[in-house]
Order: C-alpha cells, then sequence, then structure tokens
C-alpha cells in the first residue's frame, strides 16, 4: 500500500539562491541607499541639515553650534547691580533726573530683598545720591560703614530686591574666568566684560596689621570703574574692586560675608590689636605662621586685647583655637570668625618654646 504524506512538495527544477548572487544583491542595494542619501542631503534638504563631509569642496567651512554660557549670564545680574550717581534734579518735562558718565560714581551690588545694597568708601560718602537698578532711580536713605575692610552699605525704599549670592573661598582658583556688569547712563543694559583671576592672596604690603583687611584678590583687568562685582561663571560674587596704594584689586567675598554678617546682625568686628609679617604667603620664609613684627611702629597696640594678654615682638602665632595658620587661612581671616567678648587660645612660639595665650576679645 502506497504511503501518503501531509505536506507534499512538487519537485521543481529552480535551483535556491547561492551566497554569492545574495551579496550582490545587497552590495549594489547598499551602493544606490547610499547615493540617495547624499542628494537627498546637499541638494533637496536646507544647507543647515546637511553633512560636514564634502568630497566635492573639501574646504568647505565647518559650523559646529557650542553652547555659549556668557550670553545667558549676561544678563543674570542686572537686576543685583546698580550704579551709584551725584544726585541730580528732575527734569520739569519727565518728572525725572538725567544721568550722564560724568555723574557716575561707581556701582553697588544688593545683598538684602530689603533694600540694602554694598559698596566702597571711595564710591559713597554721604546719603546725597542717587542709586539706579534696573528701570528704577532711587535715593538713598542711609548708610553705614565698616572700616575693616572699605565697605559701605546703602539702605533704598524697596521690599522686593534681587541679593546677588557669595563665592565659596576654598573654590577660588587662579586662572578661573570672571565676569563684570556694569550700570552705564542712557542705556538699558549694563556693561558686560570678562577677565581672568590671576592671584587669589594678593599683599600689597608686607606689614600687616589684625584690624584692617590684610589681602586682596588681583585680576587681569587694570581699568576698573569704582566698586566694580566680579562674579564667576555661576553668577556667584567673587569681589568688589578697590583702589589699594595706586592698586586696583578686589576686596575678596570672605570679607564680604562677614561684613554683611555683622550688618545684619547689627555686631561690629573687635580690634586686636598686633601688626605682623604673614610668613605662610611671603616668599624667602621657611617657618610657619605669622610673625609679630613691625618696625615702623609698636607691633602690639598699647591697651589692646593683645597687649593685656601679654603678646610681644618676635611671638610667632601658629594657631588660634583649632584653626592652624596656612598660605590658605591667614591670621586676619581666621579672626574674623569671631566677635567681640569671645574668648579664644593663641598657639604662640617664644624662643623655639611652644605656649598658649588666652585672650578676650
Amino acid at each position: 500500500m502506497e504511503e501518503k504524506y501531509k505536506h507534499f512538495v512538487r519537485p521543481t527544477t529552480q535551483r535556491p539562491p547561492s551566497m554569492f548572487n545574495l551579496t550582490i544583491w545587497t552590495i549594489l542595494v547598499g551602493l544606490v541607499a547610499g547615493f540617495g542619501g547624499y542628494l537627498l542631503a546637499n541638494y533637496i534638504l536646507p544647507s543647515s541639515s546637511a553633512n560636514y563631509f564634502n568630497i566635492n569642496n573639501p574646504d568647505r567651512e565647518i559650523k559646529v553650534a557650542i553652547e555659549q554660557p556668557l550670553v545667558n549670564i549676561g544678563e543674570k545680574n542686572q537686576k543685583s547691580v546698580a550704579g551709584i550717581y551725584k544726585q541730580q534734579k528732575a527734569l520739569s518735562a519727565v518728572g525725572q533726573a538725567l544721568f550722564s558718565k560724568e555723574d557716575f560714581l561707581g556701582s553697588a551690588v544688593v545683598v538684602t530683598s530689603d533694600g540694602w545694597l554694598m559698596t566702597t568708601d571711595q564710591v559713597a560718602a554721604d546719603i546725597g545720591l542717587s542709586v539706579v537698578l534696573a528701570d528704577k532711580i532711587y535715593q538713598v536713605e542711609k548708610l553705614t560703614k565698616d572700616e575693616f575692610s572699605g565697605l559701605v552699605f546703602l539702605k533704598i525704599n524697596d521690599n522686593s530686591l534681587q541679593p546677588v549670592n557669595f563665592q565659596l573661598t576654598d573654590d577660588i582658583k587662579i586662572g578661573e574666568k570672571l565676569f563684570t556688569s556694569i550700570d552705564i547712563p542712557n542705556a538699558y543694559n549694563h556693561y558686560f566684560a570678562t577677565t581672568y583671576l590671576s592671584n587669589n592672596h594678593y599683599s600689597p604690603s608686607k606689614y600687616l596689621f589684625t584690624d584692617t583687611i590684610d589681602y586682596y584678590i588681583k585680576i587681569s583687568d587694570i581699568n576698573l570703574e569704582p566698586a566694580s562685582p566680579y562674579f564667576n561663571l555661576t553668577g556667584d560674587l567673587l569681589g568688589l574692586s578697590y583702589n589699594v596704594e595706586d592698586e586696583i584689586l578686589l576686596i575678596p567675598s570672605e570679607y564680604i560675608k562677614q561684613a554683611v554678617k555683622n550688618l545684619l546682625n547689627n555686631t561690629e568686628r573687635f580690634k586686636l590689636g598686633i601688626r605682623y609679617v604673614d610668613m605662610e604667603n611671603n616668599s624667602g620664609f621657611d617657618r610657619k605662621g605669622s610673625l609679630v613684627y613691625n618696625p615702623q611702629t609698636v607691633p602690639v597696640v598699647y591697651n589692646s586685647p593683645a597687649y593685656k594678654a601679654g603678646i610681644k615682638l618676635g611671638d610667632q602665632i601658629v594657631a588660634i583655637n583649632n584653626d592652624i595658620i596656612s598660605n590658605y587661612r591667614s591670621l586676619t581671616s581666621i579672626l574674623q570668625n569671631y566677635r567681640p567678648g569671645d574668648v579664644v587660645i593663641i598657639k604662640i612660639l617664644r624662643e623655639g618654646i611652644e605656649q598658649d595665650i588666652e585672650i578676650s576679645l
């Protein structure tokens, strides 16, 4: 009996395609598709969508879209940076004052939302000033000064201001790119410029004093307007420009932040009364800390806290409490963490012998 199958395939004389033929067809299809894509990119799509490699024109200009962060930050702080001008009479036609370049005294930055601005004593000496912030003109109602740093705080009548942020001192690096934003008369937008940080711990004098600022920040730009604010590329304030012995430097944010705290807490800085040499930040010294010394005047102010505690000429101060003096943390900067009435332990070397001295600030 003949056996039957459920799936019967009729015999044929056609051969299945060989691997060689399949390879040839694949190559041809790929070439046609590639050439079609080339034509589509170069002649059909807009030039901005075309590929950047053109075998017919190897000199074709290549354009790459790169994000420009400076464009974004150029206007970021316009509502936080004000211009300080000489007070002018209002024009009868418009009821507002009109300012010129000759009226411009310097810049100020907003430090509190309720109307406190900060500038320097090289810009503002009294309250007879006009403040131009964004599209408004204010009159200064109150003025207070920080004698330690030379900073001046101005009060205007506004409760909705945009304060600046401050850069962390430990993050300041040589070579860091900075920008400034300065108000200019007869223009809505600010003047904008960039520069670089060239020294983050610059002392214009070799003899320092604990009761005044001991170091500044130096930048490559030397043509600065008074109290020009400089920011890092995230928009945090690095410092305000200040003329020190015919050098234009920046008051560091480290001291600015302390001055703002004193303003907000209504506190004052104490005066320790020590004149010294910063051996950590002077070339040629292999000793540590700060040396109590000044050849031009008495190194310890009479009747000061340091004088009462027994600090003497030639003492080598190496630490305050647990804070060791280093090239990153100077004697004066460490002291700014304390307030009048605080008690600190100052570690000194006297004739090679280490000892602790307690001082009531």
